[in-house]
């Protein structure tokens, strides 16, 4: 699978790098949603990981765009977020993605949702 992991914290991208690497996965990395949109016009992806809150573009801003490309509507989207309060994010976002991790998430949850253990 290939993933995009958008993240501004170099310490949660090489954690996302290290856990989707095990797995087998391919992953592309940016440190913002311009950078992401940059690097989705020469590569395609099969999942979308970003965080909420970046310079640039935010997660929001971002995912905003990638929905209005047609190769990209129906991605798998998820969300990681440090926000506290979860249902501001969820307003903010339309309910077009797919999951929200908050920050610090459990590592075994994501290699168990990329190792396709959870449903």
């Amino acid at each position: 699978m290939r993933i995009l992991a958008v993240e501004d914290e170099p310490e949660y991208l090489e954690m996302l790098q290290e856990v989707m690497s095990s797995l087998g996965h391919t992953i592309m990395i940016a440190p913002n949603g311009l950078e992401a949109l940059a690097l989705l016009d020469r590569q395609t992806v099969d999942v979308v990981v970003s965080d909420v809150r970046m310079p640039e573009m935010t997660g929001v801003e971002f995912h905003q765009k990638l929905r209005e490309h047609p190769d990209y509507r129906n991605t798998p989207f998820i969300f990681l977020t440090g926000v506290d309060d979860l249902t501001e994010v969820k307003a903010v976002c339309s309910k077009d993605f797919d999951l929200i991790l908050q920050k610090p998430f459990p590592i075994d949850k994501l290699l168990k949702m990329f190792s396709g253990q959870m449903k």
